[in-house]
């Protein structure tokens, strides 16, 4: 039954290549195999729409019900199994509200079209339970699945081709094809697009009535749901939820500034009186993937001498800004994206005592030496500056 399904597959498969040929698709660029593989590496991993929510969340606007306002993660796992085929990825999509339910799961056989030039994936639904909301699942189970334990809708694949412009794939299902009876909407067909790059998946799931043109479904209003890698992947050890390579990438003014610091703070009151000036050595360092903690800092005030003192600091990524805490204080760390050179980065920061204090600061390095970098803080309690900190840096080690 196994290689009756296989062989089914392959035959539809060059069915469709060359329809999908006369249509007149654009080609993917590149030899198939490799074009294939790239976009198995793409999909593969742990993505997350948390940051589109939070933006969303954000807006000073009413809640329409358009905005993405779902959390949702999606892994994707790349299987050995043979017996489905060569390449092959097992999708499991959760809803934050609902962490050990798959929303929607699916296994995945992709394929090269020569004649079109296409990358076809063959959508491999499960025969049993559910279609959807269904038991999360080993993927070493998936894999020992044969193809009879599938059920293959052939005019429901998925077929993209590669943007070298854009560099990225983009397909979905072909139009009006991926048709089934709706027990009350009556004849429906399904819509599927989605865009694939090196960092991020977007898709756009609905279905459409096919008496009117009307919506009949879909996922969280018509807007597309934009899904941020989070790791290469699927699954990250000591409950991370991302790893120190996207992290670092998307934090480059504040990854940047590893290292150990030598400086001088200089503090001021309100109207700019110098209070005292002493000695500081930072040591910053983002921690590899497994640690509790994403951030690690050392403050070291007036080193080698007999008043000398060490805070220790600890980060941890949250969406789209890193929180931090002290024996002090406690806040937030982010980029500020407006600032194209990419150096600068802004905290704010409270004390952990209860007091009324906001503490704000920015760091900026110089465009002409990325050693040397420049900090300004700020106390303010009740809309009034308390006192003021300027610290001037070198970094001294990578």
């Amino acid at each position: 039954m196994a290689q009756q399904t296989k062989r089914a597959l392959k035959v539809i498969g060059m069915v469709t290549a060359v329809a999908a040929y006369l249509l007149g698709h654009p080609a993917a660029a590149g030899d198939g195999s490799s074009t294939v593989d790239r976009f198995a590496d793409y999909w593969t991993g742990l993505f997350s729409n948390e940051r589109q929510v939070r933006l969303n969340s954000d807006r000073l606007m009413p809640d329409y019900p358009e905005l993405v306002r779902s959390d949702r993660d999606h892994r994707v796992y790349r299987l050995a199994a043979s017996s489905l085929g060569e390449v092959v990825l097992f999708l499991e999509e959760t809803k934050h509200s609902a962490p050990d339910i798959a929303h929607r799961q699916r296994v995945m056989t992709i394929d090269w079209v020569e004649t079109s030039q296409e990358i076809r994936v063959n959508q491999l639904f499960f025969k049993t339970g559910p279609a959807y909301d269904r038991k999360l699942l080993n993927p070493e189970t998936v894999a020992a699945m044969d193809a009879d334990q599938f059920d293959h809708i052939a005019r429901c694949d998925l077929f993209f081709t590669w943007d070298e412009a854009l560099r990225r794939f983009e397909g979905g299902m072909r139009k009006q094809q991926c048709t089934y009876q709706h027990k009350v909407s009556g004849p429906v067909y399904a819509e599927f697009d989605m865009i694939l790059d090196q960092h991020r998946m977007m898709y756009r799931d609905r279905s459409i009535k096919q008496t009117d043109g009307s919506i009949r479904g879909e996922i969280d209003g018509f807007s597309w749901l934009i899904f941020d890698r989070l790791s290469k992947d699927p699954v990250l050890a000591n409950g991370d939820r991302i790893s120190r390579e996207e992290l670092m990438r998307r934090m480059p003014a504040s990854g940047s500034m590893e290292g150990t610091w030598l400086g001088e703070f200089t503090r001021v009151d309100a109207e700019g009186k110098v209070l005292e000036k002493f000695p500081t050595k930072i040591v910053a360092s983002y921690l590899p993937d497994g640690h509790e903690y994403d951030f690690h800092q050392l403050n070291i005030y007036r080193p080698g001498m007999p008043d000398e003192r060490t805070i220790e600091s600890f980060g941890k990524w949250d969406i789209d800004r890193l929180h931090f805490f002290n024996e002090r204080l406690e806040g937030w760390s982010k980029d500020l994206d407006i600032d194209e050179s990419g150096l600068t980065s802004a905290f704010t920061m409270k004390f952990r005592d209860g007091s009324d204090v906001i503490v704000s600061e920015i760091i900026s390095r110089s465009p002409s030496d990325p050693n040397k970098r420049m900090r300004a803080t700020q106390y303010i309690k009740d809309g009034e500056v308390l006192r003021r900190t300027m610290i001037r840096e070198v970094r001294v080690t990578e």
